[in-house]
């Protein structure tokens, strides 16, 4: 069966609903990583930013299975593009770790700038603006709020940034209720 672009389109829009649990498991993330200066020495913290980074997506998968989601759409070709997608992320690891050892003070400000901007695909791979936002919205809080104040970089990116997934969480929400109707 030949199905056109915008039918695969529809397809895993619905299968995976825009991969919101992944989303919902990084607003939850982000925001435990907002309080971890208060509890953590500043080593700690740096540490726990690159390694706690990877429990993203399998809490994002666990939550998929309770919320009864298909996160892995097989058969569907955007799909697979969108593992694709996602997988440049992992060449980000050796520069996490270059600015963990060099200057970790900058940390939020380079992990939510490069992890922000993978979102954009996503945008035309699910037709969703809920993904620019969530682009755009990780991106310039963590330039501005980790670029300009540096010594409070722990606290406000991480908290930007959840909120951030949040939001964007519920505009999927509503962008797929619209779709339903």
């Amino acid at each position: 069966m030949n199905r056109t672009l915008e039918k695969l389109q529809t397809e895993i829009t619905f299968e995976v609903r825009k991969g919101f649990p992944l989303l919902l498991s990084g607003a939850i993330i982000f925001l435990f990583f907002t309080f971890m200066p208060s509890v953590f020495s500043m080593d700690t913290v740096h540490l726990i930013w690159i390694f706690g980074l990877g429990a993203i997506f399998p809490f994002g998968i666990l939550i998929s299975k309770i919320l009864g989601v298909n996160l892995f759409a097989a058969g569907n070709p955007l799909g697979t593009l969108g593992g694709i997608v996602a997988a440049p992320q992992a060449f980000y690891i050796p520069v996490f770790i270059i600015v963990y050892m060099q200057i970790p003070e900058y940390l939020p400000f380079t992990i939510g700038l490069l992890g922000g901007s993978h979102f954009l695909p996503y945008m035309w791979i699910y037709k969703s603006r809920a993904y620019l936002f969530v682009t755009l919205g990780t991106c310039l809080s963590s330039l501005i709020l980790g670029g300009f104040f540096v010594d409070q970089a722990f606290f406000l990116v991480p908290l930007a940034i959840s909120i951030v997934y949040g939001i964007g969480v519920l505009l999927i929400l509503k962008e797929l209720k619209t779709n339903l109707a």
